[in-house]
């Protein structure tokens, strides 16, 4: 079990909207639902379905709302990180980028980073069982301490960034 420090180590060095193209108002709410609903797919059936984070968009509470368009406008500070970039396409279909291993595990590394920071400002705090209502998450620790299957989770989200772009017409490339 953590002690009273271990809160203290999980942070990351993420610089919040730093890289962000200017997306409209629209655009990055766009953005935002579509990860929230593959948050939706990925923990179908892991968690019970009264929990909130799993209602709807149009019925989830304002904060996690919020949750994810921070997600969505932290997307281009891991894209940056990887030597990408996301690039206005108007006259043709997209082409999806495919990330290499090592590319996924940096961006899920600092997906759960931002993840945690978020939680932490929040007041949230290492506790053996997930309780959205005492604001416990057994995740909330480095990295390197979460199992491969709660890995698994950050990994897909980040291998669907190409698509989240994509809906609105952005498109991942690597920087020549």
């Amino acid at each position: 079990m953590p002690d009273e420090d271990h809160n203290e180590i999980v942070t990351g060095d993420y610089a919040q909207d730093r890289l962000a193209p200017e997306l409209g108002p629209d655009l990055h709410e766009t953005i935002a639902q579509a990860i929230h609903e593959a948050y939706r797919h990925a923990w179908r059936g892991k968690v019970i379905n009264r929990d909130l984070s799993m209602a709807k968009w149009n019925e989830l509470p304002d904060y996690l709302k919020e949750s994810n368009r921070r997600q969505a406008a932290h997307i281009f500070d891991k894209l940056h990180r990887i030597g990408c970039t996301a690039h206005k396409v108007n006259n043709r279909d997209i082409v999806l980028m495919t990330f290499t291993d090592d590319e996924i595990e940096t961006m899920a590394e600092m997906e759960h980073a931002r993840w945690n920071d978020e939680r932490l400002l929040d007041g949230w705090r290492w506790g053996e069982r997930r309780d959205v209502a005492k604001k416990t998450s057994p995740y909330l620790v480095p990295w390197s301490e979460l199992s491969d299957d709660v890995k698994e989770l950050d990994r897909r989200t980040v291998r669907k960034i190409p698509e989240f772009l994509a809906k609105v017409r952005l498109e991942v490339r690597r920087q020549a």
